[in-house]
């Protein structure tokens, strides 16, 4: 088996895995979504509380906390990745080159300011997560290769599914977006 993948880290790679770590499985627009629609109708009935029964120290509170909450989940949908994208620093836009054996994966990094090769074996990955045009192989919980599905040459997302989760067994998840 030797097959071949890709994957830029720009702007779009780097939102799938911000909202990955948000999410995990489920879908990130949709759970944003609610979450909103959820913080907006209760800050909804706590404003008309406010204004039915007056001003009560306790409702205002919540009600902060609620345009906080809301504001935060602003924040980490539009501007987190943008500033994750930001602190990769000399990694910005670099391309990893994938090649899966049957017993390792190579990698090699090119870019304007970081270039490099690694060898890795399926055996030192501790979890795989699946998305619908990913693949997030993690080496440890903060360490992870990402691999466009749309790149991939000489085999299948299939085949690569396979030898991988024979390796992170219980630990590969196909997410559901």
């Amino acid at each position: 088996m030797e097959i071949k993948a890709k994957c830029k880290f720009d702007l779009e790679t780097v939102k799938a895995l911000t909202y990955l770590t948000m999410f995990k499985k489920g879908s990130p627009q949709k759970r944003m979504t609610a979450l909103n629609v959820l913080f907006s109708v209760l800050l909804a009935i706590v404003i008309l509380e406010i204004i039915l029964f007056g001003i009560d120290i306790n409702l205002v509170l919540v009600a902060i906390s609620g345009i906080i909450i809301l504001l935060w989940n602003a924040y980490m949908w539009f501007f987190y990745p943008k500033v994750r994208y930001k602190a990769l620093a000399k990694m910005k836009n670099t391309q990893n080159e994938y090649k899966f054996t049957d017993e390792r994966i190579f990698v090699t990094t090119t870019g304007e300011e970081y270039n490099g090769e690694a060898q890795i074996e399926y055996s030192l990955f501790v979890k795989v997560y699946e998305t619908s045009r990913y693949l997030f192989l993690y080496q440890t919980n903060n360490q992870v290769f990402i691999v466009d599905k749309n790149t991939i040459e000489c085999g299948t997302v299939e085949e690569i599914r396979n030898k991988l989760s024979a390796f992170v067994k219980n630990k590969y998840v196909v997410c559901k977006y």
